[in-house]
């Protein structure tokens, strides 16, 4: 027999799969769009130094006698853009949900949150501030990674469900 409180955890389990779908498709659109940034960045890159090149190649062909000083007008060539190195785009807070997915699935059985802190810490060199919000988005970022009990966090593939301990 269906009845409405069937349909309504139907409909809760639809939005749920709907949910996953469409926060792995912002990520992966997230990604090309990081790709295609990068791409720019390099190719701007290798124009302004490729341009630098030319800047300089042309000022050794030119003679100069003593006396004569050359004058160069912002007008004649485009303006050189400088860019400084900046770090990478990668936060600690990705680089430590690797970690924590690495470990997860080295671990057959459900670890606890605080041995789990414990070692993400050891590999990456970071700390954690809130282990329960980290986790939040260490599950985000991986739909295996399960919370089948308080405190307890476990790798599961295929997205099916974590055994609750007992």
């Amino acid at each position: 027999m269906f009845n409405e409180r069937m349909a309504l955890k139907l409909r809760l389990e639809q939005l749920e799969n709907t949910e996953i779908r469409l926060l792995k498709e912002l990520r992966e659109e997230r990604e090309r769009l990081f790709t295609k940034l990068r791409e720019l960045d390099e190719k701007d890159r290798l124009e302004t130094n490729n341009y630098e090149e030319i800047i300089q190649i042309k000022s050794m062909d030119l003679p100069q006698s003593k006396g004569e000083k050359k004058e160069i007008s912002h007008m004649d060539s485009p303006p050189l853009k400088i860019r400084k190195a900046r770090p990478s785009r990668r936060s600690k807070t990705s680089k430590m949900c690797e970690v924590a997915i690495q470990i997860l699935k080295e671990e057959t059985e459900p670890i606890r949150g605080t041995d789990l802190q414990k070692k993400i810490e050891e590999k990456s060199g970071l700390k954690i501030a809130n282990m329960t919000t980290f986790m939040k988005v260490v599950e985000k970022v991986d739909i295996n990674i399960q919370k089948p009990n308080r405190g307890l966090y476990l790798y599961v593939n295929n997205g099916q469900k974590a055994p609750v301990p007992n």
